[in-house]
């Protein structure tokens, strides 16, 4: 059937507008799908017809625009600004010039994330040596922000072995670990020297945790955190220590108060530091 309308020779699907769109989205979908080898999951029951549709038309005007883009550095995308080379700075004149690059970058949607404590030297020093000559494709699209971190270009090995020792920790008190917990290798080794598999580490870990309630009263002593890397092989050794103590309630409802050392061992092979060795306060091989 056909529904009067100001756009002549548009077709309904059916009397229900909110219907007729989610018909019109999965046509969109299906094209998409067609055409760039677009991958939906199925639609939430409950999502409005009207905000799917704004999704969809987001990703294709996207689409439609990264097709047209020119490449370019992103020194030619925020207009080529002049700038002073780093030894032509006085210290007192370093923070703002960082400042106004970073501003200029963000006016045209380029964000440089730094995850780290770095001098602001450094963070400027990176800007107009590297960062100016990366090369990406000039989109105008509302809303689209382009992120750069700092760390992918620099890993911060001290940096990234604290935060996976933070993720663990963070996954034992909020009873967490899954096949998601990225801060587990996949073989692990045991304080008597046998190998177990990361499923096998997970059920234990969580067997564990099951005999606990909840946890209170945590307290804990910053971790010390050291690591040796082969810039060679790309790979390298690390590891977290330090002091925990906290109650944990059982299932009686006892309070037990366990403190101890934590060690948690990492290896680095492939660009991410994973835990394959620990010593845990609560817990036992």
């Amino acid at each position: 059937m056909m529904r009067d309308n100001d756009n002549a020779g548009q077709q309904s699907f059916n009397d229900d507008p909110g219907q007729d769109l989610r018909i019109e989205n999965e046509l969109l979908k299906i094209k998409m799908q067609a055409e760039r080898g677009a991958y939906f999951s199925e639609s939430a029951p409950d999502l409005p017809p009207e905000v799917e549709a704004e999704f969809l038309k987001n990703i294709q005007l996207f689409e439609d625009s990264f097709d047209k883009a020119e490449e370019v550095t992103i020194y030619e995308c925020i207009g080529k600004p002049s700038f002073q080379e780093l030894s032509e700075l006085t210290p007192q004149e370093i923070e703002s010039a960082t400042g106004r690059l970073l501003e200029l970058m963000h006016s045209k949607n380029i964000v440089l994330d730094v995850q780290g404590q770095y001098e602001h030297a450094v963070i400027y020093k990176f800007i107009t040596d590297e960062l100016f000559h990366e090369k990406i494709r000039e989109i105008n699209v509302p809303g689209f922000m382009r992120h750069f971190i700092y760390e992918e270009f620099h890993p911060n090995h001290s940096l990234d072995i604290a935060n996976a020792a933070q993720q663990f920790l963070d996954d034992w008190f909020e009873k967490g670990f899954n096949e998601y917990s990225s801060e587990l290798a996949y073989q692990f080794v045991t304080p008597e020297g046998k190998i177990h598999s990361r499923e096998d580490v997970l059920t234990r870990l969580n067997n564990c945790l099951a005999s606990y309630k909840r946890f209170t009263n945590i307290r804990f002593k910053e971790s010390d955190i050291r690591f040796d890397w082969d810039e060679k092989e790309s790979r390298g050794i690390g590891h977290a220590e330090g002091e925990f103590s906290y109650d944990a309630e059982i299932e009686s409802g006892e309070i037990i108060h366990i403190e101890g050392p934590y060690m948690l061992y990492m290896m680095n092979e492939f660009g991410l530091w994973t835990i394959f060795y620990f010593v845990f306060p609560g817990f036992s091989w």
